[in-house]
């Protein structure tokens, strides 16, 4: 359906029933005559010219209610077949019966009128919803300005094209932004203008009347993001007041749906700079803290050996050159740990998975752990025939490393470190077991935090022998969890009887790939 009948006054087409009301009162009249006195017929006439008007327009409505009182004095009012009236009470009958009739008549209609301009505000409330819906479903900027080209074009019937400014356009010219459709040199600028002034130009508009293009601009809440061109024969539908506020109001959903997005990114962006900026300074700060031990420790050893390895015995300079490679291996992993950190979260997704074995995965792990920590007892509990995974095996290496160093970290020399395998429907269980102090419920999301640590009392500059283990950034276990997640992994803590912790991470477990046997 074309724009122009979308809000315009009602057409009283169906004037049928009208016919049809009258008749039915007339024979009735007829057929009444000599059983009811006047005055009651009079009201079957009223009644009539009431029930007409809901299909009738006002003018016809109160020119056939005068009509048919005219016609009543004459075939029933004394004396009959002429306009004279002889009892008073008749010409005031025939007064007041056409007074009301006039009225209610017209009212009815008005009525109608008022009914039907609702129920065409209702559709183009609608239409509008469902337009507002196209623009929030579409993110791309120039198919939002297609949708409402084309939208435009089929409601009013004419040719559209619509301009879309970039940031800082409108102080540069058309050339640095987008036209949707054709439009000639005269109408492009004319685009250009309506969204700097603001405002609607051409026919009807109060503004440049002289123009054969009505435009209408793109509206956020303080400034254009572009403007719409009605060409030429079309123009003559917007001279009604309503077709233009409805095309005016779709013209600003876009221009609203526009400004949305660029605040939600603006908004994304300053959230992004303040994580990055508040992430930059903790971690300068935990450098600056968590660095300055292992490096001290580090430079001293090397400086013993250096200056003084004529006087040390061969023992003692195994012993320094030992300290030396324990605080190397601590500065890489915490440096490790960190840039691995920064790489998820610059880009999780950007990954290679291959079809991997766990039990290769946590061999590789464990020969690394036992040769750190050749001392210290590690039960491993992996069954037999697990699927494999698909994964990246260097990123799931580097979270058992965490895991198993972590355990290793916070529980005594002397306690083992249990790891175990179970193998689910879908799944497969991997929990890592020590029998520390635990974590406490308060703390159990918050490990996997950045920079976050449970016994950061123990990482001082003047940490002793006995918890020298337990210094680092609070780095290991975000890191582990930002693994879990870009693998859609689970990773959570929960507690292990009598005392300690238990890391449970959950694999995946997809469709297993083909095997090829070589014959």
């Amino acid at each position: 359906m074309p724009f122009s009948r979308h809000l315009s006054a009602p057409k009283f087409e169906a004037r049928w029933p009208a016919v049809v009301i009258w008749l039915c009162a007339w024979g009735l009249l007829w057929g009444l005559e000599g059983v009811l006195n006047l005055g009651n017929l009079a009201l079957l006439l009223v009644l009539a010219s009431a029930i007409a008007g809901v299909w009738l327009s006002a003018l016809a409505s109160v020119g056939t209610s005068a009509m048919f009182v005219l016609m009543f004095n004459w075939f029933f009012v004394e004396p009959r077949y002429t306009f004279n009236v002889h009892l008073h009470q008749d010409l005031l009958l025939l007064v007041t019966m056409m007074g009301v009739s006039v009225v209610v008549s017209y009212l009815m209609a008005r009525l109608r009128m008022a009914a039907e301009l609702e129920s065409q505000y209702a559709k183009a409330s609608e239409m509008l919803r469902e337009l507002s819906e196209q623009f929030r479903e579409t993110r791309d900027v120039q198919m939002q300005g297609q949708q409402l080209q084309t939208w435009i074009a089929q409601e009013a019937a004419c040719g559209v094209s619509v301009l879309l400014l970039q940031d800082g356009a409108a102080d540069e010219g058309v050339g640095h932004s987008q036209v949707i459709g054709e439009a000639k040199g005269q109408d492009r600028q004319g685009l250009l203008a309506c969204a700097q002034q603001f405002g609607a130009m051409g026919p009807g508009t109060g503004r440049h009347e002289n123009q054969a293009t009505v435009f209408l601009p793109l509206r956020g809440r303080a400034r254009a993001y572009g403007a719409a061109a009605l060409h030429a024969h079309g123009a003559k539908v917007l001279l009604r007041a309503h077709g233009r506020d409805m095309l005016q109001q779709a013209c600003d959903l876009l221009g609203l749906e526009i400004e949305r997005a660029q605040t939600l990114r603006l908004a994304q962006q300053a959230k992004d700079d303040a994580q990055s900026q508040s992430l930059r300074n903790t971690l300068l700060t935990s450098i600056s803290h968590d660095y300055r031990t292992p490096l001290a420790n580090l430079m001293g050893a090397a400086s013993v050996i250096h200056d003084q390895a004529s006087r040390l015995s061969t023992d003692k300079i195994a012993s320094l050159a030992q300290t030396v490679i324990d605080e190397a291996q601590h500065l890489n992993r915490m440096t490790t740990n960190t840039l691995q950190l920064a790489r998820l979260d610059a880009a999780p997704l950007q990954i290679k998975k291959d079809w991997e074995s766990l039990q290769e995965i946590l061999g590789t792990v464990l020969a690394k752990a036992r040769q750190r920590h050749p001392q210290r007892r590690m039960v491993v509990a992996v069954p037999e025939g697990l699927p494999l995974i698909h994964c990246d095996a260097i990123l799931l290496v580097q979270l058992f490393d965490n895991l198993i160093e972590n355990a290793i970290k916070y529980s005594p020399d002397d306690a083992p470190i249990d790891i175990q395998v179970q193998a689910q429907s879908n799944a497969l269980d991997v929990r890592v077991m020590d029998q520390g102090a635990g974590i406490a419920d308060a703390w159990k999301d918050r490990v996997f935090q950045a920079f976050e640590r449970v016994h950061a009392d123990a990482a001082q500059a003047d940490a002793t022998d006995v918890n020298q283990l337990r210094r680092g950034m609070g780095v290991g276990l975000a890191v582990c969890k930002a693994i879990a997640k870009v693998h859609d992994a689970q990773l959570w803590v929960e507690d292990r009887q009598p005392h300690g912790a238990v890391m449970c991470l959950q694999l995946p477990v997809l469709q297993q790939p083909d095997v090829m046997v070589e014959t």
